[in-house]
């Protein structure tokens, strides 16, 4: 299925270099500090590092945005993108997740309209995931794990009463 992991490699790879878009979503107000993203000798080429302002700061809500450029990435950056995403959520106390450029606005966190513009999540203490399938990415299984990601996020971590 090379045409499909393709995509996805050609969607982070857009500007010439693969960037990651890597986002948390918690109440830690710190950033993760760039040896957050070494793990085992592999490490971004370059690391900038965005906080995103909204309405969620008023519910001290914090989102960062991590941008790592590689020279390249490919399926087989599954396992450090996996331990990312592990290392993200537990530092922002939240979620974090893998999206594509352009694709991240404050109204549509884990809605079924970007479903298929999110590769991976992790919630803390949970098992990370990514998808490096372009179709999966498009099925109906997809949108029904990003919606139950949502419904996770609403039912407890983005109430206004942070208990």
């Amino acid at each position: 299925m090379e045409p499909l992991v393709s995509s996805i490699r050609d969607a982070v790879c857009w500007s010439g270099p693969a960037v990651i878009n890597l986002f948390t979503l918690g109440r830690t107000k710190e950033c993760l500090q760039e040896e957050a993203f070494n793990i085992s000798g592999e490490r971004p080429e370059e690391l900038e590092i965005f906080q995103m302002h909204s309405d969620l700061n008023a519910k001290e809500l914090i989102v960062w945005e991590y941008d790592l450029t590689f020279h390249d990435v490919s399926q087989d950056s599954i396992p450090y993108l996996l331990l990312c995403l592990e290392r993200a959520s537990a530092g922002a106390n939240g979620v974090a997740w893998l999206a594509f450029e352009g694709s991240f606005h404050f109204e549509h966190l884990f809605t079924e309209d970007i479903a298929d513009q999110i590769y991976g999540y992790c919630m803390t203490g949970g098992e990370p995931v990514v998808v490096w399938d372009g179709e999966v990415l498009k099925s109906g299984g997809w949108k029904r794990r990003i919606s139950e990601v949502k419904s996770a996020l609403d039912s407890g971590f983005l109430r206004d009463d942070p208990r």
